[in-house]
């Protein structure tokens, strides 16, 4: 998790540094950056929620997991069509300016809390199973 926030911070810090006149070859690196970032965070997060979980839980858990992402996601998209909607290239660039300082701002914090996952933290939900034997 924390990898993949801090690679998602890069790509959006690196967002945040384009204009107006940004050639779109510049882009590349940051939409590169961001679903990397992402692609390493998101099965980690899964990993941890399960993990954390008694087992028939998991489905819940998984649930209620894939539910927050895309509503986070859903909310992301709606806030930057707020802030870069009805004007021209300029406030285009000033909405996505304000969305990549929140979104690096979001990421570093995820990143802070994932160093205080500890490995051992998981152990309760797989420690209390019962063996059922039939």
């Amino acid at each position: 998790m924390l990898a993949g926030a801090l690679v998602a911070a890069l790509g959006y810090g690196s967002l945040h540094l384009i204009d107006a006149s940004t050639p779109l070859a510049a882009l590349l690196v940051p939409f590169l950056l961001i679903p990397t970032g992402m692609g390493f965070a998101v099965p980690a997060m899964t990993t941890a929620v399960l993990a954390s979980v008694a087992p028939e839980r998991a489905g819940i858990a998984s649930a209620v997991l894939n539910t927050a992402r895309q509503a986070g996601g859903a909310m992301g998209v709606a806030t930057f069509g707020a802030l870069a909607g009805g004007g021209g290239a300029a406030q285009v660039v000033d909405g996505l300016r304000i969305e990549t300082a929140v979104s690096v701002a979001l990421l570093i914090t995820a990143a802070l809390l994932a160093t205080r996952v500890r490995p051992d933290a998981h152990r309760g939900a797989s420690s209390t199973r019962q063996v059922v034997r039939s």
